[in-house]
Formats: structure tokens, C-alpha cells, sequence
């Protein structure tokens, strides 16, 4: 059990104020404000190059708004900023920097704007000559990563027939497949006579089933995703491909294999050609790969410009980040805007509602980096950190969750915070789009309003349901870029407030332990071990079912 933590932010001048204003923030409505404050949206509101936040309609004051980024100043927020991009030992129980912002650095780093240098640590990560050769070897593979794409697309990349490779199937699970999947169908658009990709994941055997009865063994591609290259689930799969490669007559599989992991000798006993071995560093983690080659299979779907301008997008929000004050700074008034509805207005939700479908499936990729990020009971240091951490990340696509889950949302007793992110130009039919922005508006200002309707009480809410509303110009790569860096940004805010390290997942390893326990013994590789009792009877049964 983890001791108690002296170094709590309740222990700070500003959160015990914070703490004293809930009483009041009780007695706010949000309809009050804004008829009081003409000036209210503009001040709550932030703008950079194509993306703008509009903040009012969330649960705060001026003197709300003053005393949270007193907070930050108080728990070293800027010292925690600048150890995040000086490649400082921020990942402390893996003792290791986190570089994801280095990957989508441009290959002038030494000119970036952003401070890179400095770096201290020399656990196997980075040379004596500091980031510089960490940078150099990022860039090295992104270079052998846009090489390889140009010439699978341009179809010189043959497989063990001499067909060229025009399918791709990305073979991972968590971050190897939430943000690979997410860039390529949000991008469609951009895509440019490229290979038809598939994506699997789950060890069910239905997914990968799914993809390889529309597969043609000649022509397909499948990328095996794994920092460790010991992830059950995807070597699960990696052998099924294998198995059902030689099944149909391959004589050498391995030719219709590329492997991403930080695991050279893995690989290598897999069967899969070192050419074909694209390296991530141990400093990259899973929720933060995408910017990697992980992100392969997307930058196979986009091409290389595009690809370059998502990551281009990412490094202006990362830039943004390290420079700007904490008062104009978009994560940072983010994640101390969550960081008051969680820990002082008991609001433990968040939903994310994109109202363009191309972002259909960015709920599920903010849930694994919110959720395993900060879903911490002990501190950097051990201790407990005796405050609520991670709120639970839900959502849905507009105008889909209007007609599923927003009656929750309006009249439901708990609450849940929002944001609501919406393009300014969309689709072929202008008209259609309005219908969407309409939506989008209206669901805004009706949680914030609520409705008075006194005759039908079933009719009537309360209204002042915190939202953010968040525009861009258009979804491109470079804007996606930047929204995805915004989010891994306001994570870091508050686990910095909350004094939690975000880049490890202790959390999920006695799972993974039990499972390869539980399998052997279903397979008869060990004998039963000791259980509880709900374990062994679930267990039985499964035995019994399948005697």
C-alpha cells in the first residue's frame, strides 16, 4: 500500500481555495453569466492557426479561471513542460524520457523552436552525444519508413509469387492499432491510389477471419505491430496469417511480412526479413506511437506528404505548448478546466463528441490515452495521490448520439463534462452541412441553457451541463495533427497537477499474467492452479462446453 503523499496538490495554497469556491460555483448558472458577461465568449475562447476553442460554457469564473492557473504555477507545471521536451527522465518507473514529440519534430531539429537539448540520462536511450542521436535515429527510420511506402505504392514490392503487394493488413492491438485505424479513416480523403488496408486486432479469432476471407494470399501485406513483439494477441494473429499464407501454397511467408517493434531478435525468429524490420525505440509509448513508424499503415493509405504534414500539424500544437503562457495556452486551460470539474464539481466523465463522422473512432483512441495515461491511484514518488485522477472518456459521432445517449446528457442526475468538435467546411452538399452545424450548436447552448418549462415537469432541465466547443477549418492531416497533439497535451497537464507519471501502464500487467496462466491450464500445458471460486467454476463450464 502506498503511503500517504506530502507532495498532494491539496497540499497547495490554490487548491485549498479552489476547494473553498465549490459552495459558490453550486450557486453558478451558466444562463446567468452570459446574460451578466456580453464579453463572455470571447474571453473564454482561444484561437490557433485552424483550430479554435471556445471554453465559456463550461463552470468557471474569472477568479475560477485565475486561481486554477495559480495551481499550475504552484505544482511546477512549467518545470514539468520544459522536462518533457528537454528529454528528461519523465516516465520515472521506467526510468526513461518520453520522446513522442520528437518524432513529429521537423529534420531541422536543432532549429525547431522547441528545446531539445540538455538531455542528463544515459540509460541505454541516447549516447553521450545527448538527444541529437536520438533524433538522428527517429529520422533514420522515418526515411526508411517513406522509402518503403513510395515503393509499395508505387508497386515495387513484391511478394513470394512476384505479384506486387496491394493489400495491407495491420496486425496490433491498443496503440498499434487505435491511432493507425483512426488516421486512415479519418483520412480518407487523402488517400492516393494506395493498397486497401484492413486492421486486426482483437485475439478473437472472428477478426482475423473477417479479413482473410477477402484477402488474396498473392497480394497481401501484413504489417506485425508490436514494440515487445510479445503481445499475445498480435502474435496470435501474425501465426494465423502466417499458417494461412503457407496454407494456400506460400513458399516463403515471410516475404508478405513487415515488422514495427523494438524487438530486432523477435522479429528475426519470426521469419521476417531485417529490410523489413522498422525499429521503435523503447522511449516510444504505445498510447504516443502513431507519430512512429507504427504508423505505417496510415502513411502507406496517405503517402509521404501527407503524412508529413500530420506530423507537421502536431509539432505547431507542440510548440504552441512549450511556449505559450499558461493563460492563452490551449492543453494547459484544457486539462485545469478538467482538472475543476473532476476534483472540485465531482463531474467524473468527459465525453467527446466529434460531429464529423470522418472522427468516428476518435472517442475510443482518446479513451486508451486518457484512461491508461491517468488512470493512477499512486504518485510519480509511490504515494497515493489522495484525489480523483482520470475522469472515464466516453462518446459517440453527432448527430448519431443526439438520438442514443444525449437524453443522459440533459436530464440525467450525473453529469458529464463535453466537447464537442466540429469542422467549418464540410462535405459536397452545403446545405447538409449547415443541418450538421445546426446540430452541433443547438446541443450546446441547450445543455447550457436548459429549459424553464414549469406545466411539464418531464420537459424541463436545468441546463448548465459544462461544454467546449472546439472548430477547425477542415479535417486535413496537418488539422488532425494538431487536435491529436492537444489531447496528448491536456492528459499531461493534469497528470501534472495530479503528480502521476502518464507514460506507464503497471496497472494492466496482472491481467496479462493471469490470462497466459488461465490459457495453459485450458490448453492442459499446466496443471490447475488455485483460483477463486467464481474463476474455477467460469472455468468449468468452458471445459464442460467444449468436451
Amino acid at each position: 500500500m502506498a503511503g500517504r503523499n506530502d507532495n498532494s496538490p491539496e497540499q497547495t495554497a490554490a487548491w485549498r481555495r479552489l476547494a473553498g469556491r465549490r459552495r459558490q460555483a453550486a450557486g453558478l448558472h451558466l444562463r446567468d453569466e452570459f446574460a451578466r458577461d456580453p464579453g463572455r465568449a470571447q474571453r473564454f475562447s482561444l484561437d490557433l492557426e485552424r483550430v479554435f476553442v471556445d471554453f465559456s460554457k463550461n463552470l468557471i469564473t474569472d477568479e475560477t479561471l485565475s486561481l486554477l492557473l495559480d495551481l499550475a504555477q504552484q505544482r511546477g507545471l512549467g518545470d514539468r513542460i520544459s522536462d518533457l521536451f528537454s528529454g528528461r527522465e519523465v516516465n520515472t518507473t521506467e526510468r526513461r524520457p518520453a520522446l513522442h514529440t520528437l518524432l513529429r519534430a521537423p529534420d531541422g531539429i536543432q532549429e525547431d523552436g522547441i528545446q531539445h537539448d540538455g538531455i542528463q540520462d544515459t540509460h541505454g536511450i541516447q549516447d553521450t552525444h545527448g538527444l541529437s542521436d536520438a533524433a538522428r535515429r527517429a529520422r533514420q527510420e522515418r526515411d526508411r519508413m517513406f522509402g518503403f511506402v513510395q515503393k509499395l505504392r508505387a508497386g515495387e514490392v513484391r511478394g513470394a509469387s512476384g505479384k506486387p503487394l496491394s493489400r495491407v493488413v495491420n496486425i496490433g492491438i491498443g496503440g498499434s492499432d487505435l491511432g493507425p485505424r483512426l488516421l486512415v479513416e479519418a483520412l480518407t480523403e487523402f488517400r492516393q491510389d494506395s493498397p486497401d488496408i484492413d486492421f486486426v486486432a482483437n485475439i478473437d479469432p472472428f477478426d482475423i477471419e473477417r479479413v482473410l476471407g477477402r484477402a488474396d494470399p498473392e497480394t497481401t501485406l501484413f504489417i506485425a505491430a508490436s514494440k515487445s513483439f510479445t503481445t499475445p494477441e498480435t502474435l496470435v494473429n501474425a501465426r494465423r496469417a502466417r499458417d494461412w499464407l503457407r496454407d494456400s501454397g506460400c513458399k516463403d511467408p515471410g516475404r508478405h511480412f513487415l515488422a514495427v517493434s523494438g524487438n530486432a531478435a523477435a522479429v528475426e525468429d519470426f521469419g521476417i526479413d531485417p529490410e523489413r524490420f522498422f525499429r521503435i525505440e523503447d522511449w516510444t509509448g504505445g498510447r504516443y506511437s502513431i507519430w512512429s513508424c507504427i504508423g505505417m499503415s496510415a502513411a502507406i493509405s496517405i503517402g509521404e506528404d501527407h503524412f508529413r504534414q500530420f506530423l507537421a500539424g502536431a509539432h505547431a500544437l507542440d510548440s504552441h505548448f512549450a511556449s505559450a503562457g499558461f493563460s492563452t495556452n490551449i492543453p494547459v486551460v484544457l486539462g485545469l478546466i478538467g482538472i475543476w470539474h473532476n476534483n472540485f464539481l465531482d463531474i467524473s466523465a468527459h465525453a467527446v463528441f466529434p460531429y464529423d463522422q470522418r472522427l468516428e473512432r476518435l472517442p475510443a483512441y482518446l479513451s486508451q490515452l486518457v484512461m491508461e495515461s491517468n488512470g493512477k491511484s499512486a504518485g510519480a514518488d509511490g504515494a497515493e495521490v489522495g484525489v480523483q485522477t482520470s475522469q472515464v472518456l466516453w462518446g459517440g459521432t453527432g448527430s448519431p448520439a443526439q438520438h442514443a445517449v444525449f437524453q443522459f446528457l440533459h436530464q440525467g442526475t450525473r453529469a458529464s463534462s463535453i466537447d464537442f468538435l466540429l469542422p467549418l467546411t464540410g462535405g459536397h452538399d452545403r446545405a447538409q452541412h449547415e443541418l450538421l452545424v445546426a446540430n452541433c450548436l443547438a446541443q450546446g447552448e441547450a445543455l447550457m441553457q436548459g429549459s424553464t418549462d414549469a406545466g411539464e415537469p418531464h420537459r424541463r432541465f436545468d441546463g448548465n451541463r459544462p461544454s467546449t466547443t472546439i472548430l477547425y477549418d477542415r479535417l486535413d492531416p496537418y488539422t488532425l495533427g494538431m487536435l491529436l497533439a492537444m489531447y496528448e497535451h491536456k492528459t499531461f497537464v493534469e497528470a501534472a497537477i495530479w503528480g502521476i507519471n502518464p507514460f506507464d501502464q503497471w496497472g494492466v500487467e496482472l491481467g496479462k499474467t493471469l490470462a497466459g496462466r488461465i490459457a495453459a491450464e485450458l490448453a492442459g500445458d499446466e496443471a490447475p492452479g488455485s483460483h477463486d471460486s467464481s474463476t474455477e467454476q467460469l472455468m468449468d463450464k468452458y471445459r464442460s462446453g467444449n468436451t
